[in-house]
């Protein structure tokens, strides 16, 4: 089964690997002749604006990350403790079945309008600092990759939370356990697997976001936007190659050492279970 959950993984990654291939190249993409070099993934630090989109994308990923997988947790929790209610699923569900382009679109419109009539407010009231609240960058950026990736979280963190019986946490509380400490002691060492997962998906999707972020993002770049760029007019330099190999790696870091963790701690559960059947009385 892990053999072929990992096969499945490299297929997805080809492209990666050939990303790597490129990005080793001394001659760059295309050229006739091929010669090994390490170079360009030391000239990446060199390039101002690849770094400088990079940060800002990783600034991006991380308020995501703090603001996402809390409130993906919460939702999951809410639904966890009254499975009834169907239309919370319905509506943090319901940003996947619109269209990336649409929505962002949406957001602009309604940014513009909101941020307009908050300097009209500010205006009249004299209330300087409300005006420009909402003027497109980082808040509104982060706003449309809280909407985009919330649903993923949710999904994430709600299936980790089906194998945990809230019947624990109202055990813990019944031994005079705080609400916080419940979750923490009891409930947090079960379902911190989906929660580290979440994160990783978090910081993933927002790197490979492009839509949403580039009409909400205001006047600074990011790396998906410095890349289409270069793709659509001068062509991606072989720095651009290098900084996606270095993207790619951590990202494959992330998601070998999660699979790898969940292998071995698999196989310490089932080792131990078969040794408590074996010492359980006939």
């Amino acid at each position: 089964m892990w053999a072929y959950l990992f096969g499945v993984v490299l297929v997805l990654m080809t492209p990666t690997f050939y990303n790597y291939y490129i990005s080793l190249n001394e001659y760059g993409f295309g050229a006739a002749q091929y010669e090994l070099t390490f170079g360009w993934y030391g000239a990446v630090f060199s390039d101002s604006l690849l770094t400088t989109a990079f940060a800002w994308t990783f600034m991006l990923a991380v308020i995501n990350l703090v603001i996402t997988v809390p409130m993906g947790l919460i939702a999951a929790k809410q639904f966890k403790r009254r499975p009834q209610q169907a239309w919370l699923v319905a509506l943090m569900l319901l940003p996947l079945f619109v269209p990336g382009d649409i929505f962002a679109s949406a957001l602009l419109v309604f940014f513009k309008t909101l941020n307009g009539g908050f300097a009209e407010l500010a205006k009249l009231t004299g209330f300087t600092f409300m005006k420009g609240w909402f003027k497109l960058g980082v808040t509104t950026a982060v706003i449309g990759l809280v909407v985009y990736t919330l649903p993923y979280i949710f999904i994430v963190i709600l299936i980790t939370l089906g194998r945990y019986h809230s019947e624990q946490t109202e055990a813990a509380r019944a031994c005079g356990a705080s609400a916080w400490r419940a979750f923490w002691d009891v409930e947090f060492p079960q379902v911190k697997a989906g929660v580290f997962a979440s994160c990783a998906f978090v910081m993933i999707l927002t790197f490979n976001e492009y839509t949403r972020t580039a009409i909400l993002k205001g006047g600074f770049d990011t790396f998906t936007t410095v890349l289409v760029s270069q793709m659509l007019n001068t062509g991606m330099s072989e720095q651009s190659y290098a900084m996606g190999g270095i993207v790619s790696s951590i990202a494959i870091a992330v998601i070998g050492a999660v699979l790898i963790v969940t292998m071995l701690r698999s196989g310490q559960m089932e080792r131990r279970r078969r040794g408590e059947e074996a010492l359980a009385p006939a």
